[in-house]
């Protein structure tokens, strides 16, 4: 029930991501579709909202309502605990060293990742990546994740501990088996 004003602004970030598609750059087209995911979504949510609000101020109906729909027998999931296995999952992807690995948990992992992650892993051992998911939005099959942690490792060429705090965005999109990392900002 938005109206097409409400919904202009996610219409906008959808014709982006269209078009970054067409153009082979399907990473930042899904972050551009998750954009559109994201607003189309709170459009929907204003709009409910208003319309609760003009329910409320309109005078009782003398009727008898229907019976509320029988609940559902399997509530939807929340996801939010599979999207942490699956940032675990690259924790431990990360921990190993192993770019393989990396690529195995992060199929979308891209040549200038890769080329900074190998750099990273030859110069560090003992990796320790410690991730937590701080904020979750999910839409239509896709999910953004925001992620904060820190790396703990030892410098291989000083022998010294070092840490490094990290935050990224996660894209994960829904598959039949679960939720797969899709693109890492």
């Amino acid at each position: 029930g938005a109206s097409p004003a409400d919904m202009a602004k996610g219409d906008t970030a959808f014709r982006g991501a269209e078009s970054l598609a067409a153009h082979g750059q399907v990473s930042e087209a899904m972050v551009r579709l998750a954009t559109a995911a994201s607003l189309w979504t709170e459009a929907e949510r204003q709009e409910r909202s208003r319309a609760a609000g003009d329910a409320a101020r309109e005078p009782p109906v003398k009727q008898r309502l229907p019976p509320p729909p029988p609940a559902a027998a399997h509530p939807p999931a929340d996801p939010r605990a599979q999207i942490e296995s699956v940032i675990g999952d690259y924790a431990r992807a990360l921990e190993s060293l192993d770019l393989a690995q990396v690529r195995r948990v992060y199929p979308g992992l891209t040549a200038e990742q890769q080329r900074g992650w190998k750099q990273f892993f030859e110069s560090v051992r003992r990796l320790k990546a410690s991730l937590t998911v701080t904020a979750v939005n999910v839409a239509s099959g896709t999910a953004e994740a925001t992620v904060s942690g820190v790396y703990d490792y030892e410098n291989a060429t000083t022998g010294r501990a070092e840490r490094r705090p990290v935050t990224f965005r996660a894209i994960l999109v829904e598959e039949p088996g679960g939720w797969r990392l899709s693109v890492i900002r």
